[in-house]
């Protein structure tokens, strides 16, 4: 078994659930060969896992126009059919306008090296993560080599607009689909046609709860724990707003922020403008290793994100010990039991959450329920090994295979 994992950019320091599959399958015995549009930018390699990743991906840009071309001449002798057919399904793919068609052009031109290299490598089935541009390239890459191919959606940015990304046309031609939860799989129904249903499988992200050490809550708790992209989606000037009242109420805190974005210099100011700066600290992208440390050094997590899928970042703190706080959007009421496994908050609302902070740092009974029991469903409900072994038997292996 063969297998090609494509994606958009590869590999970046935050999407540590594609490399954990990565390494799952290649640990059951399958061949995985990893290729991406374009590499990620020298700030994302902050381990070795990802430096070893980076080096044995196959990149399709940057390209030369001589590549270009003799690519498209050779797909156009191993099959005139497939390469029309394949051609005009990025064009009807394509919402409209001309910006648009020209977008699935190049996605089409995508498509043609990575058929290209596919073939090269002997592979046997495409499997895609995000199903966004990368899911267009993975199908046209299909329809020229007879491929089949399988998508991981996660949203739920996809699901804003499914119509451009061609959410009907991608679950009827692929093989199979990975929902990460119960949301996702619901909002690809309401996207495809009932026949297509069966296809929707679903296969949770997870965590090797080995790696994650628990550690019992400690009796004061002081430090909180932010870990994710620092741009819009995530509601940071919420917190930060939340802060702020946790602060003026007199209560003794740190907030330490992993990982970078656009937003970086923006909160930079509202935390600076709100007298935060000895509170609040960046502390920038860190690699698996460092975010464990992170979290053995946290009393709580916070995540006030307006819009999720369900987050490996809440999984790898409930696997360690350390309780969540974080919004109800999409599927991640699916991980989280509020006031069980943790506790559930209004997104957009800096009042529920400044509370639920402030409950941490003063009822350390709550900590230590929460933190028992958010580790029993990590174990139980997503770990990693159990959710490869679904994709696994899904791509084709033996059904009664394990780790």
């Amino acid at each position: 078994m063969r297998i090609g994992y494509f994606t958009n950019t590869y590999p970046r320091a935050t999407d540590t659930f594609i490399q954990r599959e990565v390494l799952g399958l290649r640990a059951l015995g399958v061949d995985v060969r990893t290729y991406s549009v374009r590499r990620s930018s020298a700030e994302h390699d902050v381990g070795p896992l990802i430096i070893a990743e980076k080096a044995s991906t196959t990149y399709l840009l940057p390209a030369g126009a001589l590549r270009l071309v003799a690519d498209n001449l050779r797909e156009v002798m191993h099959s005139p059919k497939s390469y029309f057919q394949a051609l005009r399904q990025a064009w009807t793919l394509s919402p409209p306008g001309m910006r648009a068609h020209c977008y699935h052009l190049f996605y089409f031109q995508e498509a043609v090296m990575l058929a290209r290299r596919m073939r090269a490598d002997g592979i046997t089935h495409l499997h895609n993560q995000l199903g966004d541009a990368s899911g267009t390239v993975a199908l046209l890459a299909s329809t020229l080599t007879d491929i089949p191919f399988s998508i991981t959606f996660h949203g739920p940015h996809i699901f804003f607009d499914p119509l451009h990304w061609g959410l009907r046309q991608k679950i009827r031609r692929a093989a199979f689909i990975c929902c990460i939860s119960h949301y996702c799989r619901s909002q690809l129904m309401l996207f495809s046609d009932a026949a297509d249903w069966f296809k929707l499988q679903i296969v949770h992200c997870g965590v090797d709860i080995a790696q994650f050490g628990y550690r019992p809550p400690r009796e004061n708790a002081r430090h909180f724990l932010y870990v994710g992209r620092l741009a819009a989606e995530k509601g940071l000037p919420v917190l930060l707003e939340a802060a702020t009242a946790l602060a003026a109420q007199g209560l003794d805190f740190e907030l330490t922020l992993v990982g970078d974005g656009p937003d970086r210099q923006a909160l930079e100011r509202q935390i600076a403008q709100a007298g935060l700066s000895a509170r609040i600290h960046f502390a920038g992208y860190a690699d698996q290793e460092g975010v464990l440390r992170y979290l053995q050094q946290s009393d709580a997590f916070i995540l006030p994100s307006f819009a999720e899928g369900v987050p490996v970042s809440l999984m790898e703190a409930m696997a360690c010990g350390v309780p969540v706080v974080a919004t109800r959007v999409a599927g991640v009421s699916e991980l989280i039991a509020d006031g069980e496994t943790g506790l559930l908050v209004h997104a957009s609302d800096a009042t529920s959450l400044c509370s639920a902070m402030k409950r941490y740092l003063t009822e350390p009974q709550l900590r230590q329920r929460v933190a028992e029991q958010a580790r029993r469903t990590i174990a139980a409900e997503f770990n990693i090994h159990t959710e490869v072994a679904k994709l696994f038997r899904q791509l084709g292996g033996t059904s009664g295979a394990s780790p």
